[in-house]
């Protein structure tokens, strides 16, 4: 298997290597992996849930080992390639991928369809991962967590697509409010393109994103729901926790979605306390930071850094990335492992309150 450098993935997702008929999507950033699966799925068909070129196999499929091979190996009603979509990584799925990259190498089956798994975050022990790599006409597109610089890229381009420009005020306030997860900023970013209105409906005349329109766009939002996660937990808000946890689950953010948040706010904390051990002041810490505080929650940062010590910072962080490892290795409830470690933080900040 081929297991493209982030780097190529853009192109790979304008022009695919059709010489590989499998494309295994997997990593940690659930929204990245379901965006890329909806691009390519796309350059097969315009519409994913067409009942004639595109299909969805389930583990009950999976679970009859042929089944994929015969599915990809079926002729299209309509001429051209058929899109077959994994979601899934079981035992069963695993089997059948192997299965039918094996037909495929010894030549015993000539494939007609692009399958396309969405894989999650996949150990390198894993059945599904194993045979895929185990074949040269396989190829992954690994979606790790993006920085500041590939979210606000990507932000771009969205609104780009829609002829919408961005002032430089409101993308650095939209950069502060979102997180690494592609879902949560895909969403944030539709929402904005229905503020302003869809190309279609302005007839075709350009727009622009002002400052006021970002903040006003993104009050009440579910990216507003999980930094009050965030906000509370480092307030020591034990009661207001428990209710931002609630809304924000209401608005259907993940708590990995939250995890990773929680991870970005608590290092640039601690990125910010190292520089006040070096001999900055609080607030020229704040500062250098970059991307930069925007300036309307310069004050709360500056109330966070105060409550959490060096030492604090650093024992949560630690918790918060000893979370991630447990949700991904343990079998335990990921929800479950999450929650206990943020409310384990906002104990913490309560007693120096």
């Amino acid at each position: 298997m081929t297991a493209l450098k982030p780097r190529d993935v853009p192109a790979f997702l304008k022009k695919r290597d059709a010489s590989k008929p499998v494309v295994l999507i997997y990593g940690p950033d659930d929204g990245l992996v379901r965006e890329r699966a909806k691009i390519l799925g796309k350059q097969i068909v315009e519409d994913l849930n067409d009942p004639f070129n595109a299909i969805e196999l389930g583990d009950s499929d999976l679970s009859e080992i042929g089944r994929l091979t015969d599915e990809a190996a079926a002729l299209s009603f309509m001429g051209g390639e058929r899109l077959i979509r994994i979601r899934q990584s079981s035992d069963a799925a695993g089997k059948a991928v192997a299965f039918f990259l094996k037909a495929l190498d010894e030549g015993r089956v000539q494939s007609n369809a692009l399958v396309v798994i969405e894989g999650g975050d996949l150990k390198k022990t894993n059945a599904l991962r194993k045979a895929c790599e185990a074949s040269s006409l396989a190829i992954a597109l690994p979606c790790y967590a993006e920085d500041t610089r590939d979210v606000m890229a990507s932000v771009r381009d969205l609104l780009a697509a829609e002829d919408i420009a961005l002032d430089d005020d409101a993308a650095m306030a939209l950069a502060s409010h979102l997180g690494e997860d592609r879902g949560i900023t895909r969403a944030e970013v539709e929402k904005l393109i229905l503020f302003v209105g869809p190309k279609s409906i302005r007839d075709g005349a350009p727009a622009r994103l002002s400052l006021e329109d970002v903040r006003a766009c993104l009050t009440d939002s579910a990216a507003d729901a999980t930094f009050d996660v965030i906000d509370r937990t480092l307030d020591g808000d034990t009661r207001g926790l428990s209710e931002a946890m609630f809304r924000a689950g209401g608005a259907g953010v993940s708590s990995i979605a939250i995890l990773r948040i929680a991870q970005g706010r608590f290092l640039r904390l601690l990125t910010a306390q190292q520089m006040v051990r070096h001999g900055d002041a609080p607030a020229a810490a704040i500062k250098k930071l970059r991307p930069p505080v925007f300036y309307g929650q310069q004050k709360e940062f500056l109330d966070h850094l105060n409550r959490w010590p060096l030492r604090h910072l650093e024992g949560a962080v630690a918790a918060l990335f000893e979370a991630d490892l447990k949700a991904k290795s343990t079998g335990l409830p990921q929800q479950e492992i999450i929650e206990r470690t943020l409310i384990s933080l906002c104990a913490n900040a309560a007693r120096r309150r």
